[in-house]
């Protein structure tokens, strides 16, 4: 292009936008800015308070409507989705058993708090696959194991407890339980 068309081009512009009149403020949409991004040491403390959660002392697990349990019974249990396969390694004690709670002897109170710590520290360590002992001692009064009823209705209420199932004969049998952990 040379200068003249240019000056021809300018002169053709100005002519068509003659009558032309800017429009009102009040038919105009500003859009709004983006937010600013927050300094990494801000959104770093943030996360890490959306992240710490209070010390589960056991409390928030119910002890209503627990099913009596035959101190002889397996018990079986998984969250939807989880694979068939990795249950059935469960089941069969081919899972590395990577750390154990013993509850023998200890009162229903103490059982739900220990409980609740192991599974946490457990889970806090990136371990998968653990062992809790309840026994299967029935109690005098009604032949029932109520240390493992309990055990049994409260790990079907802890959201990090994928799975868990009586432990194969070698591993302590109907009075052990085997759990599968989801990883934090």
């Amino acid at each position: 292009m040379t200068e003249a068309d240019d000056d021809d081009a300018k002169n053709l512009f100005k002519q068509a936008m003659r009558g032309v009149q800017p429009l009102k403020n009040k038919l105009r949409y500003d859009h709004e800015k983006h937010p600013q991004k927050l300094p990494k040491r801000t959104y770093l403390a943030r996360r890490e308070a959306a992240e710490k959660q209070p010390p589960n002392t056991g409390e928030a697990l119910s002890d209503t409507h627990i099913e009596p349990i035959d101190p002889e019974q397996t018990l079986l249990f998984s969250q939807p989705g989880i694979q068939r396969s990795k249950v059935k390694r469960l089941r069969s004690g081919l899972l590395p058993t990577q750390s154990r709670l013993d509850l023998h002897g200890y009162k229903i109170d103490e059982a739900r708090e220990s409980i609740v710590k192991f599974i946490d520290s457990c889970q806090c360590n990136n371990l998968s696959c653990v062992q809790i002992i309840s026994g299967k001692a029935p109690s005098k009064q009604d032949r029932q194991a109520t240390l493992k009823s309990h055990v049994n209705h409260w790990l079907k209420q802890l959201p990090s407890v994928l799975a868990f199932c009586s432990a194969p004969q070698a591993k302590g049998g109907a009075g052990s339980l085997l759990v599968l952990l989801k990883k934090k």
